[in-house]
């Protein structure tokens, strides 16, 4: 059988809105999760939405460093 070619081959950062989206979910829910963890084992009520916030500026800052500098 021969082998089926795309005419349209997709250009080579066309996923980068997916991978964006993920590590920006991923940063919330990791950092969010390890407050809400410390939440609970120290008895307190403020590092749920300082984890959330923390992930979230430090994805961003990460996104800015790897996706910033293009043209």
């Amino acid at each position: 059988m021969s082998e089926h070619k795309d005419p349209k081959p997709s250009p080579p950062n066309s996923g980068d809105g997916w991978r964006v989206l993920s590590y920006l979910i991923g940063g919330v829910a990791v950092y969010g999760g390890i407050g809400f963890g410390l939440d609970r084992l120290l008895g307190t009520q403020f590092l749920l939405p300082v984890g959330i916030v923390l992930g979230a500026g430090l994805t961003v800052a990460m996104l800015h460093f790897r996706y910033g500098s293009r043209s």
